[in-house]
Formats: structure tokens, C-alpha cells, sequence
């Protein structure tokens, strides 16, 4: 079974798998993503206005297979 890293970044804040998650294939790794993106989020949207929430999906020493992002902006009126 294929074991993927998501490397997680917000703004200049990143930090970089180095354990991976084994799983079936890139459509379970892609899922895997959008579940912890939205719970990171969740855990970090009070804390302002514009964020760029991202996770990078890649196999070890691998480029990016694929990039997760959730963009937050607040405009004030």
C-alpha cells in the first residue's frame, strides 16, 4: 500500500510530514486531505481575516501529487 505525506501550510506557517499514512490509493490520500484540512480550519478561522489554508499531498521524496487549499476572506463593510 502506498504511503502519502501531507505537508500542511498557512501563510509563512508550515510543517512538513515525515511520517505519511499508508492508504489504497491518491483518491483515499485526497480525502484523507479535505478531512484534516476542514478540521484544521475549524481550529484556526477565528484567528483572522485572510487565510490560505493548503496541504500538499506527495509520496516521500516525491513532488506534489496534489494541493488541497481552502481560501478564508473577510471584507469589511
Amino acid at each position: 500500500m502506498p504511503r502519502y505525506y501531507f505537508d500542511y501550510l498557512d501563510g509563512p506557517k508550515s510543517l512538513q510530514d515525515d511520517e505519511g499514512t499508508e492508504l489504497p490509493d491518491l483518491e483515499a490520500a485526497r480525502s484523507e486531505g479535505l478531512e484534516t484540512l476542514g478540521l484544521v480550519a475549524k481550529d484556526e478561522l477565528p484567528d483572522g481575516d485572510h487565510r490560505d489554508f493548503r496541504i500538499s499531498i506527495r509520496e516521500e521524496n516525491g513532488p506534489a501529487l496534489m494541493v488541497l487549499s481552502l481560501l478564508l476572506r473577510v471584507e469589511r463593510k
